[in-house]
């Protein structure tokens, strides 16, 4: 039984997890790197059309991350941060539903930084700030505006809406402004009777708190969201490439609530055990909210 204190529709009696095992030619030889126990599945666009039917008569969701693949996280984290969270999660779920998984649709919205921002982080008012282009930082990120980005979800759902797909996940973690809210309109827009189209966050799934040593301390490529990539892919931090002890917001790109970050809440400091129990905890639940859309259907 799910701990009383998780979210509501975690709450609502929502019993066992839903494993489904895919069919042999949809499932890769090799053993998953980042979890060790996980069987590779192929994605969507690598997949053949008789493998899709296959995986989707298995389970009938689709699994799509909407989220950029370009965009400062700080020195140790990759660009593509927000949309390799959400990628690998709807991987490791959809090889435990059936259903099919999608690599990441790139595209953040994000705005120009106010005035209340750039003196939390430290910046002069006369700095022109847009999402995490920085003045000292050494590589741009890349966003897009609402139209792109309406084109783009829709063509994918549209794609997908006569397949037998009975309910499609758009599933976001970039933090821009207006990138949930659009999504959330995209999901109600384009859900009908024959596919209900879901908003997900991907940190709607996390019941952690700080007993269980998870700290929901930090902003953009803080030690929170260090904590969210080591889980799920953790080959690709590298904490050495973050210097030791007081950070500077501007000067790493990690977003705080205040222009020096603490050396305690230095990403150099994430705990890994946290971070895979963050991993097991998120797929876990993530799999019961389906579980309970498919005794709907």
């Amino acid at each position: 039984m799910l701990k009383s204190k998780r979210r509501s529709f975690l709450k609502a009696g929502i019993l066992g997890s839903v494993y489904i095992t895919l069919p042999k030619q949809i499932i890769g030889s090799k053993k998953d790197q980042t979890t060790g126990n996980d069987e590779l599945i192929k994605s969507a666009e690598e997949l053949r059309p008789g493998e899709i039917i296959e995986a989707v008569q298995k389970g009938p969701y689709a699994f799509i991350p909407v989220s950029p693949m370009f965009e400062w996280h700080s020195f140790h984290l990759p660009m593509g941060t927000d949309a390799l969270i959400p990628e690998e999660l709807a991987r490791q779920v959809a090889s435990r539903t059936g259903g099919i998984w999608f690599r990441p649709l790139s595209f953040g919205l994000d705005a120009w930084r106010t005035k209340d921002e750039k003196e939390r982080w430290g910046f002069s008012q006369d700095d022109e700030v847009y999402g995490m282009n920085f003045p000292e930082l050494p590589i741009k990120s890349e966003y897009c505006n609402k139209g792109e980005m309406i084109l783009a979800v829709k063509n994918r759902l549209n794609a997908i809406s006569e397949c037998g797909i009975k309910h499609s996940f758009l599933m976001n973690h970039h933090g821009g402004k207006g990138q949930f809210k659009l999504i959330e309109e995209l999901a109600e827009e384009n859900s009908n009777q024959q596919m209900k189209v879901h908003a997900i966050r991907t940190y709607q799934f996390n019941d952690l708190n700080e007993d269980e040593g998870f700290y929901n301390v930090g902003g953009h490529a803080g030690y929170s969201e260090t904590t969210w990539l080591m889980a799920f892919r953790p080959e690709l931090v590298d904490l050495s490439e973050q210097k030791e002890g007081e950070l500077s917001v501007r000067q790493t790109g990690i977003l705080h609530n205040k222009p020096q970050i603490e050396p305690e809440w230095n990403p150099r400091k994430v705990n890994k055990e946290v971070a895979e129990k963050l991993r097991k905890r998120v797929i876990e639940n993530f799999i019961q909210y389906i579980s309970h859309l498919q005794k709907k259907i």
